[in-house]
C-alpha cells in the first residue's frame, strides 16, 4: 500500500474529498474530511495482507468496454438487495430519449450498450426499443452491440427469447440469487432462461449471483459447478448498504475469497488464481477451470475511487458524467431514491 492517497465520497452531500488509505490492527480504514460533514473513518478491509496482495493487470483485463442506460423504473422482482428501488406505477422512458441519450452522451468508443433496469424486459416494447437504438449505433457509424442485464425471468419464455435475439441482442447478463431466496418457481425459470438463451444464440456474459446469506454459498458454488460453461463467467457477492438492503452486518472481500477457498478445498476442485482486475472490490479465480469473479462492493462511507478508473461505465444521473457503475448507483441512489440535490 505504497500510495495511500486517493479520493472518496462524503456519504453525506457525495462531493469528492481527498482520503486516504491506513493501516492499523492489520487491518486497512479509509480516513477522509469534507469541509462541511467532518473527518470520518471508517474499515474497507479487515486483512491488510489480503488487500496488498491484489494485483490490477491490464492485460488481464475482462470487463469489456460498455455503457449501461437505464430503460425502465420497472421491475417483475422484489429482491431485498437492489441498488434500485422498482416502482411499477411509473412510464417507461421513450424511445426517442434512450436514442438520444446512445447518440449525444456516450462516447463514439464506448463499446457496447447495456440495457438496464430495474428489469428491462418488462418493457411491452423491448425488440422495438432494440431495433432502434441499432438503428442509432448504425447512424452513428458504431458497432451495433447492445446487452441486457437482467434478472432472466422473461427469457424463461423461448419464442419472447427469440424475438428479442431477432431484434440484435448480442449479450446477457443475469443476475441470479440462492434458490431459496425467490423461491423455486423463479429459479427455475431464470435457469431455462439461460438454455433458451443459449438455445438462440445469444451470449451469456455472466451468471451473478447476490447472497442474503454467506451459509448459502456452498449451495451456490455447486451450481456454478453444475451450470459449467454456460455462461462465459461466474459472479459472487454479498450485498452492500446501496438502494435497497437488508440491516446486515458488512461484508469484507477478503472473508469471501477465504470461505469459498474453504469449501473448495474441502471439495477438492482446483483454484487457479487470475490477477486480471482485481481490485479492492474485485477477486479473480478459475474454479475447476470456471471463471469466478468474487465482489464485495463498497459503499458511500468506504469507497475508494482510485480503485474504480475501470468500466463498467454507466450513465444513470441526469446532468453527471458518465463514469464507473458502482460510483454512479451511488450517486443514483442518492438522487433518485433518495431525492437529494448534488
Amino acid at each position: 500500500m505504497n500510495d495511500t492517497k486517493t479520493i472518496s465520497l462524503c456519504h453525506t452531500c457525495y462531493r469528492h474529498i481527498p482520503a486516504e488509505r491506513i493501516t492499523k490492527n492489520n487491518a486497512v480504514y479509509l480516513n477522509k474530511t469534507c469541509p462541511e460533514h467532518g473527518h470520518t473513518e471508517y474499515l474497507v478491509e479487515t486483512d491488510v495482507e489480503f488487500y496488498n496482495s491484489l494485483i490490477y493487470d491490464k492485460a488481464g483485463y475482462t470487463i469489456p468496454d460498455g455503457v449501461l442506460i437505464e430503460v425502465t423504473d420497472k421491475c417483475n422482482l422484489n429482491c431485498p438487495h437492489c441498488y434500485h428501488r422498482p416502482d411499477n406505477r411509473t412510464l417507461d422512458k421513450p424511445i426517442n430519449i434512450i436514442c438520444s441519450q446512445v447518440e449525444n452522451r456516450l462516447h463514439s468508443d464506448a463499446g457496447v450498450v447495456i440495457l438496464a433496469g430495474a428489469e428491462p424486459t418488462v418493457r411491452k416494447d423491448l425488440p422495438e426499443l432494440i431495433t432502434q437504438i441499432r438503428n442509432t449505433l448504425r447512424k452513428c457509424n458504431r458497432k451495433e452491440d447492445i446487452a441486457i442485464l437482467t434478472n432472466g425471468v422473461k427469457f424463461s419464455d423461448r419464442n419472447w427469447t427469440r424475438q428479442i435475439a431477432e431484434a440484435g441482442i448480442t449479450a446477457v447478463m443475469i443476475g441470479m440469487n440462492h434458490c431459496s431466496y425467490q423461491g423455486k418457481k423463479i429459479h427455475e425459470k431464470q435457469l431455462i432462461g439461460i438454455d433458451n438463451c443459449i438455445k438462440e444464440g445469444i451470449f451469456v456474459y455472466y451468471v451473478g449471483y447476490t447472497l442474503e446469506h454467506l451459509d448459502h454459498m456452498e449451495e451456490v458454488l455447486e451450481e456454478i459447478q453444475s451450470l459449467g460453461n454456460k455462461s462465459w463467467q461466474y459472479r459472487i457477492r454479498a450485498g452492500s448498504d446501496i438502494g435497497r438492503s437488508p440491516d446486515e452486518p458488512k461484508f469484507f472481500l477478503s472473508r469471501h475469497v477465504a470461505k469459498i477457498k474453504e469449501i473448495c478445498e474441502r471439495k477438492g476442485w482446483t483454484w487457479e488464481k487470475k490477477t486480471a482486475d482485481d481490485n479492492l472490490y474485485h477477486y479473480m479465480v478459475n474454479i475447476n477451470g470456471i471463471p469466478h469473479r468474487i465482489i464485495q462492493w463498497s459503499d458511500p462511507k468506504t469507497i475508494d475511487l482510485e480503485q474504480l478508473q475501470c468500466g463498467p461505465w454507466c450513465d444513470f444521473v441526469p446532468g453527471k458524467p458518465v463514469t464507473n457503475f458502482l460510483h454512479q448507483i451511488m450517486l443514483r441512489d442518492a438522487v433518485v431514491n433518495e431525492g437529494k440535490l448534488l
